[in-house]
């Protein structure tokens, strides 16, 4: 009876945790729809492919930092309790993410000329690619400190605050763009300009929530000490991440330079349904997100038996909403497709590539549910070796292996990817498990 009421305990403060993060995740993808949407019933396809271009470009380098959000939160999940530990983790963060981001702005004329080169997109796309990743970068800190404020909620256990963060910038994003595309006629650059507002308000909203911790780190002169302790701890954690990162991301973009390469058209379809994957991922982060927390305070309070259980828990709920979202692409894909965009070409791609969107949840739960788990067991080598494994001996050999079948040779390793990470991360479960159990 009390092991029954212990399970209870756990699938109500997993979804305690997890329904705030899956309510705020799916705005975040929403908004890429939106945009979508929005570029897409344009007359002309260029402007939809060139923000899918460059929003691809951009997330690749940004994303490639994402370390500080999920380092943030393992670091301040095993030490959620211990004031001072939090504040010296807090600061180190900050400080780093404002460096990125400053070098960031100083790098990007070269890096964005490297990137759009390498991708070799076409002649009428590759401007307004270009246009829409230079405003983007004038807000690179911003950006990045986000990732920090985000992960600090995380960590804390106080994903309803993130909840507030990512609706309310959203819908400011959304309605942004809407003004900046249609009645100030900015086209892709106002997509870029309404992103740029719309995350400088999110930070301004997070520092808000934050501020009475911020105030303490900078004041508390024995915060200092945990900081440069915590610097160390913070870059050693987060140099797995960052590999970890940029190859998942560089996946990514590889796969829409693939669609680039093929069609402006192509490239569309594969930007629209990404956007999907995207919204189905971030939905189904809610439980690994959720494991973060709970996995790091489990293992700060020293309750390893509830290892096990969280991991159960938050598996079987990932799988039922994957089960769920596979129903509802299965009813509705093409209904989705004409609200995305009314141009015939990239609807006839769509349609014929309506299989590969309808079990795409299925595919990659796994690999997003366990990421959470081994985030807040700060196994990051494991993660980063997870990527290499996919990407090196299953992704690009069917990318090549299959050139012949075209976009379905595409989605053929992008499915290969993902079922591949999460085989190496689930065979390594048992392993990291035990080193806590003993």
């Amino acid at each position: 009876m009390q092991s029954n009421v212990k399970t209870q305990s756990i699938h109500a403060a997993l979804w305690t945790l997890a329904l705030p993060v899956m309510l705020s995740n799916i705005s975040v993808p929403l908004l890429g729809l939106v945009d979508t949407a929005i570029l897409g019933h344009l007359s002309d396809s260029r402007y939809l492919a060139a923000v899918a271009m460059g929003s691809s470009l951009l997330v690749m380098v940004m994303w490639s930092f994402s370390f500080l959000r999920m380092g943030t939160t393992a670091l301040i999940a095993r030490h959620y309790n211990q004031a001072i530990e939090v504040s010296g983790i807090l600061q180190s963060a900050l400080l780093f993410a404002m460096t990125i981001g400053i070098g960031l702005i100083i790098v990007a004329p070269w890096l964005i000329e490297f990137m759009v080169g390498l991708i070799g997109a076409a002649a009428d796309i590759t401007p307004l690619t270009t246009e829409y990743l230079k405003i983007r970068f004038y807000f690179a800190p911003v950006t990045l400190i986000n990732y920090v404020v985000i992960g600090y909620f995380i960590g804390k256990g106080l994903t309803r605050i993130n909840l507030i963060l990512l609706v309310s910038t959203n819908i400011l994003n959304a309605s942004l763009n809407y003004v900046f595309v249609y009645k100030l006629n900015w086209l892709s650059a106002g997509v870029a300009w309404g992103s740029n507002f719309a995350e400088l308000f999110q930070l301004v909203l997070g520092i808000f929530f934050i501020q009475s911790t911020i105030k303490k780190s900078i004041v508390q002169s024995s915060a200092w000490p945990s900081m440069r302790q915590r610097f160390k701890q913070f870059m050693n954690l987060n140099l797995q991440l960052f590999i970890r990162t940029f190859l998942l991301l560089f996946t990514f973009a590889f796969f829409m330079a693939q669609g680039a390469q093929h069609s402006t058209a192509l490239l569309s379809a594969n930007a629209i349904l990404i956007n999907l994957l995207m919204l189905m991922s971030n939905a189904l982060d809610g439980f690994a997100v959720a494991s973060e927390s709970m996995v790091g305070q489990s293992l700060a309070d020293k309750k390893y038996t509830r290892l096990k259980p969280i991991i159960k828990a938050s598996g079987v709920w990932s799988l039922i909403t994957a089960s769920l979202f596979t129903l509802l692409l299965a009813i509705s894909y093409d209904h989705i497709f004409a609200l995305l965009t009314s141009q015939q070409d990239v609807i006839i791609l769509l349609n014929t590539l309506s299989l590969w969107l309808i079990f795409l949840p299925l595919a990659g739960f796994a690999s997003f549910w366990l990421d959470g788990i081994y985030v807040g067991m700060a196994c990051a080598n494991q993660m980063k070796n997870s990527i290499v494994f996919s990407l090196v001996i299953i992704f690009l050999p069917l990318i090549y292996l299959f050139s012949f079948w075209e976009y379905h040779g595409l989605w053929l390793a992008m499915y290969g990817f993902l079922l591949a990470r999460a085989i190496w991360l689930l065979c390594q479960l048992p392993t990291q498990i035990t080193k806590y159990a003993n």
